[in-house]
């Protein structure tokens, strides 16, 4: 049988027993180290980083906006006619202009003037009915929001940066077991050699182990090409450039995870995942009440100076109409005025669309809450699979001394008979098959158990507490 089949078969187990949570760096990377560089330089955590800062900048905004006076200065100055007649006309949203002037006695006059206005106008919200605090809820808790929703892909990152971690250890220890290989097939060839010369054994035999070493060679190149590639998909997740660093991490060692399975609690509370889902309904809540109180109509203190100026004369000219000066004399102001009170505007019918805009909102918190419940579920399934996944770990795991042993002896036999005369090339290299198989199996069923372990912590929520460990 083929050595190849033995390192694809063990690269299998890792990859089927369990399910992976899918500038410089370091030439020595801890897993600590790891995560770390990953929360500092991933985009889509900065990308959380900002959404935070834009939800504070819109919360500053909505609260200056209710504690800040409006003041707003309005000045021009124009050349126009002032032709007007008696009677009422609708604004029509600024489309019909205002003509202010006088009603000539014998006709109408089109002659243009000059005339300047100028006015500032204050206005304070004094009373909103709650819609100023209703507004004030929404913008802090979209602020939450988004802070949880950094925690949330923070957590989640770092659980992906782990679980990427202890894979490519066991890429990178399999390399390893296969350099190994090769200098164990290597050496058993030199002897070979060694005794084809001296006429003790077959030339047949040198061939044979020369095609062990080819396969050996080739095992090992399969295994560096997986160490390189999941060190690439590493170096993504952490957000760095494809630099070489050697991953090391000496607490992965097997027999730590066992104590530390059973540490974890059943508490989904603190859970960041659920917390944000959390927090969205929240906030889609309270916008369901600042919605309602837009409604209700807010009482403005205003005030208000103004001065305007005008080419047309106070004084009546011989034929009885006002005196039209075109000069820019008619810039200066003439008149000034000022204003001070209580104001306020209330839509009634506004409460048609304020309820459908409610029950808009309404549906959409009903929607976060399914999601929230979605994510509950997946979150017990993830636990209650990880549960699974450890058990099956640690009993594989405990097969492994039984199996390794056998293989390292069933090796050192078959060498000796082979030495002595007494065995064969097939049953050396049969032998050392099974050896490979079983150093790929260890490794394996190593970084299973750690793996197991990760996921169980990372489902409940306590990926803290594993990373811990290895502080």
């Amino acid at each position: 049988m083929d050595k190849r089949v033995f390192v694809y078969w063990g690269i299998g187990m890792l990859m089927c027993c369990t399910i992976g949570y899918s500038q410089n760096s370091p030439n020595n990377l801890s897993i600590q180290q790891a995560v770390e560089t990953a929360t500092a330089n991933y985009p889509t955590i900065h990308a959380k980083m900002l959404a935070i800062d834009a939800n504070e900048r819109d919360a500053e905004s909505k609260k200056l906006n209710y504690t800040m006076p409006s003041v707003v200065f309005q000045a021009q100055t124009l050349f126009a006619s002032s032709n007007q007649v008696r009677g009422t006309y609708f604004s029509n949203e600024g489309a019909a202009i205002p003509s202010s002037g006088t009603t000539n006695i014998d006709g109408f006059a089109s002659e243009p003037v000059f005339s300047s206005f100028t006015t500032i106008l204050t206005s304070y919200k004094l009373a909103t009915f709650g819609k100023k605090e209703a507004d004030l809820k929404v913008a802090n808790a979209s602020i939450q929001q988004a802070k949880l929703d950094y925690e949330k892909e923070v957590y989640v990152h770092k659980a992906k940066v782990s679980d990427a971690y202890i894979l490519s250890l066991v890429f990178q220890e399999a390399t390893k077991i296969q350099q190994k290989n090769l200098e164990r097939a290597q050496a058993f060839y030199q002897t070979i050699k060694a005794n084809a010369i001296a006429g003790l054994r077959a030339g047949v035999d040198t061939s044979l182990a020369v095609a062990d070493i080819a396969k050996a060679k080739i095992l090992l190149i399969e295994s560096q090409k997986l160490a390189e590639q999941q060190k690439v998909r590493l170096a993504e997740l952490l957000g760095l450039p494809q630099n070489q660093y050697q991953l090391l991490d000496t607490k992965l060692d097997g027999t730590q995870p066992f104590a530390l399975a059973n540490n974890s609690s059943d508490n989904l509370n603190n859970h960041p995942v659920l917390r944000f889902f959390e927090a969205r309904v929240n906030t889609s809540t309270l916008k369901i009440n600042s919605i309602q109180k837009s409604y209700l109509p807010a009482i403005m203190a205003r005030g208000a100076v103004w001065a305007k100026g005008s080419g047309i004369e106070d004084h009546l000219g011989a034929d009885g109409n006002y005196v039209y000066n075109q000069s820019l004399s008619g810039l200066g102001f003439r008149a000034y005025n000022y204003m001070l009170g209580l104001t306020t505007v209330w839509n009634m019918s506004d409460i048609f669309r304020i309820k459908k805009e409610a029950s808009a909102q309404h549906s959409l918190s009903q929607v976060y809450q399914k999601e929230r419940d979605e994510a509950t579920i997946k979150i017990q399934s993830e636990i209650a699979q990880s549960a699974i996944e450890y058990q099956k770990a640690k009993e594989v795991f405990e097969q492994i001394p039984l199996q390794l042993t056998s293989a390292k002896a069933a090796y050192a036999q078959a060498q000796s008979r082979y030495q002595a005369g007494l065995g064969t090339i097939l049953e050396v290299t049969q032998t050392q098959m099974i050896l490979n198989r079983a150093e790929i199996d260890e490794i394996v069923a190593r970084n299973n158990v750690w793996r197991a372990v990760l996921h169980q912590y990372a489902s409940k929520g306590e990926l803290s507490v594993f990373l811990n460990q290895f502080n």
